[in-house]
């Protein structure tokens, strides 16, 4: 047992986006310990919250926050409709959107152009599949992740500690 709290109310969207500057937005993540380590490398590489689609894995989820080593309580996160008008509230806020994609017609992620005060949101897919087709549609710019070798794609996770390292800690954002 890890502890016993009363779940804290749930935030909103807007919540979570008001004076952030980089967030993570997961569209149907649902391995927690792939969302863990999501949580922990986002907290610890200068995000500043998470926006989860509903059939993603619930942040509080035993594993997800065992696997955050407890981040999932310090990092703001909310519920967002689904995907991908569910985006409309960040796109509002004025965060740029930022797909993760494998796909090579995507611009690596090291050529991505940020100054430290943009309001960028790293947008994340699924395990397997990633993200749909109309979510990487409705994203404003794709990124990828240059690999060697005949590897084709990381895991979520590890994918999600690289480019958050990209996009917060060495842009300056933090």
């Amino acid at each position: 047992c890890l502890g016993l709290f009363d779940r804290p109310a749930p935030r909103s969207a807007a919540d979570v986006l008001a004076g952030a500057h980089r967030i993570l937005v997961c569209e149907r993540v649902v391995n927690p310990v792939n969302l863990g380590v999501i949580v922990r490398s986002a907290a610890g590489l200068g995000m500043d919250g998470l926006l989860l689609d509903r059939s993603s894995v619930d942040p509080y989820y035993r594993r997800a926050s065992r696997v955050s080593m407890g981040e999932v309580f310090a990092l703001p996160h909310a519920r967002l409709d689904r995907f991908p008008d569910g985006l409309a509230p960040v796109e509002a806020a004025g965060f740029r959107t930022v797909a993760l994609t494998p796909a090579d017609d995507a611009i690596p992620l090291g050529e991505l152009a940020v100054d430290a005060d943009d309001r960028v949101a790293l947008v994340l897919g699924s395990e397997g599949p990633g993200l749909s087709a109309e979510t990487l549609a409705r994203c404003e710019v794709r990124v990828r992740i240059p690999l060697a070798g005949r590897v084709d794609s990381l895991n979520v996770g590890a994918a999600a500690a690289i480019a958050c390292y990209v996009l917060g800690v060495s842009s300056g954002a933090r």
